[in-house]
């Protein structure tokens, strides 16, 4: 018989990750409802994942009211944990997905804005050279929003240029790439374009597209503005995708200020026109995210190593910061 542990009476049971991704939801979400639509199960259902959890762990996790449901700061603590170990479960299954089979398998990464152009395009076309069976899948989007898929175990890895300022959890690991710029985009032809001199009640008055996701940067862009005198632009457009934005900018007079790595295309180049060396130039640094101490998937590895030859393949070597 084997020997008792005296440990057993005070450890738990081992927590089902199932309903973690369950908590993790209302957690993130504050709504039962919302946690349930995401998990693609009923609300009944999230609920008698959460009340187990409390029973199993005797806290209370969730304050509910008006307000919806209210962490507890067993709640917070509990988040910190259950990131980690629904990542791992997610991961573990992908890992032995990639095992199964002549190269079968999947990978899922995020990309921020400043790769969607060259560095992305060119390591998926040779990564799927080399592995046509395996299902690539790319998240895009802004810096606090790809690490915190990152540290959900939604992607394997991120690679982007968050503006200062931006929150990085300690449980990353980065490593700086290049340095990237952000200068004032418009479409060739533009009033403003061929100007020697940057007129600043001019650029208030024309439309500004940001994304208010970036909302540090818009609110940089203002206090330009009041520092000289003039009201900030009334006139701008929220717009989350980098297409749209763009797109609008060929068809009127409107203002961006955006990477110039989304500029990268030969055939783009004619149609916008790009103003360096102003005050509203932004230099950010490119890094690439994982989380610590976590074990990648032998194909998001590979991947890893596709992306290093194709920034700096795609990347001045004078912007090199690796």
């Amino acid at each position: 018989m084997a020997k008792p542990d005296i440990r057993t009476p005070f450890i738990s049971p081992t927590l089902d990750p199932q309903k973690l991704s369950h908590f993790l939801a209302v957690f993130s979400s504050g709504s039962f409802s919302a946690a349930a639509s995401a998990n693609g199960v009923s609300q009944q259902a999230v609920s008698k994942s959460i009340a187990k959890l409390e029973e199993q762990l005797g806290v209370t996790l969730f304050n509910r009211n008006n307000l919806g449901a209210q962490p507890t700061r067993f709640a917070e603590s509990l988040a910190r944990r259950a990131q980690t170990i629904v990542a791992e479960g997610r991961l573990a299954a992908a890992e032995l997905a990639a095992m199964r089979g002549s190269g079968r398998g999947y990978v899922r990464i995020g990309l921020g804005w400043s790769f969607l152009t060259r560095i992305g395009p060119e390591m998926i076309r040779q990564f799927k050279a080399r592995h046509p069976e395996v299902t690539v899948s790319i998240v895009t989007g802004d810096s606090h929003a790809l690490y915190q898929r990152l540290l959900s175990g939604d992607v394997e890895w991120v690679a982007s240029a968050p503006l200062e300022g931006v929150n990085v959890p300690q449980s990353l690991e980065r490593h700086p790439l290049f340095v990237e710029n952000d200068l004032l985009i418009m479409r060739a032809g533009h009033p403003l374009a061929d100007n020697p001199t940057l007129d600043l009640k001019k650029l208030a008055e024309q439309t500004w597209f940001f994304s208010m996701q970036l909302s540090a940067q818009w609110q940089r862009v203002c206090n330009i503005f009041l520092s000289r005198g003039l009201e900030p632009p009334r006139n701008f457009i929220d717009l989350d995708s980098i297409l749209l934005v763009k797109s609008m900018l060929l068809s009127g007079d409107g203002i961006a200020l955006l990477p110039v790595s989304l500029f990268d295309q030969d055939f783009e180049a004619p149609l916008y026109a790009m103003i360096p060396d102003t005050s509203f130039t932004v230099e950010r640094t490119a890094y690439l995210a994982f989380r610590e101490n976590a074990e990648l998937q032998p194909l998001a590895r590979r991947m890893m190593e596709q992306f290093e030859t194709s920034w700096r393949t795609n990347v001045a070597e004078t912007n090199h910061k690796a």
